[in-house]
């Protein structure tokens, strides 16, 4: 069964763009993956320091493979984690 995860991400103000390209690299690799059917971050129009990430994997376990290679975490510096605000919110649906 197909996943559909919707992550919401509240930057720094005017800290977009930067999180963007530190984010960019990761989102290109796992666009690759088998498995992956949607990962594409977007800027929210009427606040720009909200963003959201859409994904659609095949299913659970192709999901969960492709992060736990490409995604370290928070603390991962290859990611400007230290620009959000809180934890994202993160919402699962099964498609």
């Amino acid at each position: 069964m197909a996943i559909r995860q919707v992550i919401t991400f509240r930057v720094q103000r005017g800290a977009a763009q930067a999180f963007i390209d530190g984010f960019g690299p990761i989102i290109d690799k796992v666009r690759g993956e088998d498995g992956c059917e949607q990962y594409e971050l977007f800027v929210g129009h009427s606040d720009p320091d909200v963003l959201v990430m859409l994904e659609r994997w095949r299913d659970v376990a192709a999901m969960q493979g492709t992060l736990a290679k490409h995604y370290k975490g928070p603390d991962d510096p290859s990611v400007a984690f230290s620009m959000v605000e809180g934890p994202p919110t993160r919402e699962r649906y099964e498609v």
